[in-house]
């Protein structure tokens, strides 16, 4: 397992060949201090055990899938669900597998490589894949692009955790999220379909609000007119991070047992199979491409 670290003075990211995972990012505080707003783990090969996707990129598919998925009116079969439904394409997704890393320094970037042959996980179609970080200013931006030799689904995101006090409790992060709607679930996690208005429930974030003990496993669907589509910030520090992406949506993820908040930017869940949602099929001479950038601010108030 090799690690690998770009540093442009304002933002330094530590990344791992494993998963193409971000390890660590160091943005400095209202004080001057600099501080790992990465909830990860401090041994890499602690990762390889790690059944919470720390960091990692996810794919082939991100979010969870009906078994059996449709691929122009046919039925595939996944492998590896758990009672019909696959969660991050399972134990054998992209998040376990180790990637090939380029870096181009004097330009703060690194681009990792995979190539997922057809069959994998039961999807068709060999797939190469190229995952592109690099730090631009205060921003850390990720280009994502595959291509495919065969119709398949994809759908790919980073699963890093975030914690803007440098590791305490965030209780008192303060969240906006600028969507109207989320996705009505059903009792397994899948979306039924139906979009459901934010207005009077505990999902509405569209102005800044106090995390508190609030536990969040959603998907936000975003305002198309408004830039970003996220905002996270924490009072002691002065930190604020804004979420920027092409996607139409977001999951918002906090775990129960350890303090952070996860922004998977991504199309929505079980797509292959409900017609009226934002395709994820990508077809043979098209080139699939998502883009997310995560930008650092200080707020020098109170």
């Amino acid at each position: 397992m090799n690690s690998y670290t770009l540093d442009n003075g304002k933002l330094r990211a530590v990344f791992l060949d494993y998963g193409a995972l971000i390890q660590e990012l160091w943005v400095k505080d209202r004080y001057g201090k600099s501080i790992n707003v990465i909830q990860g783990l401090s041994k890499p090969e602690d990762y390889i055990k790690d059944e919470w996707y720390r960091g990692a990129v996810v794919g082939r598919f991100a979010g969870r899938l009906k078994n059996p998925i449709q691929i122009e009116g046919k039925k595939v079969f996944l492998k590896e669900d758990e009672k019909g439904i696959l969660l991050h394409s399972g134990s054998k997704g992209w998040s376990k597998s180790y990637w090939k890393a380029e870096t181009e320094e004097d330009k703060n970037l690194i681009r990792f490589k995979y190539f997922c042959p057809d069959g994998a996980v039961g999807f068709p179609g060999n797939v190469n894949s190229v995952v592109t970080y690099f730090l631009e200013d205060n921003q850390l931006n990720i280009i994502y692009q595959a291509s495919t030799d065969a119709p398949t689904h994809i759908n790919l995101t980073n699963h890093a955790y975030f914690n803007l006090s440098g590791g305490n409790s965030i209780d008192t992060h303060q969240l906006t999220v600028h969507a109207d709607q989320y996705l009505e679930l059903d009792s397994s996690s899948i979306p039924t379909g139906k979009k459901l208005n934010l207005e009077n429930t505990d999902f509405d974030f569209r102005k800044a609000r106090i995390l508190g003990k609030k536990k969040l496993d959603d998907y936000f669907v975003l305002n198309s007119k408004t830039k970003e589509a996220a905002i996270l910030y924490e009072k002691t520090t002065g930190i604020e991070m804004k979420t920027y992406t092409n996607q139409p949506g977001i999951v918002i993820f906090t775990p129960s047992h350890f303090d952070a908040i996860c922004f998977e930017t991504q199309k929505f869940s079980d797509t292959p199979n409900i017609d009226c949602f934002p395709t994820t099929l990508v077809k043979p001479g098209e080139v699939y491409e998502q883009r997310t950038e995560f930008q650092f601010n200080l707020k020098n108030e109170g």
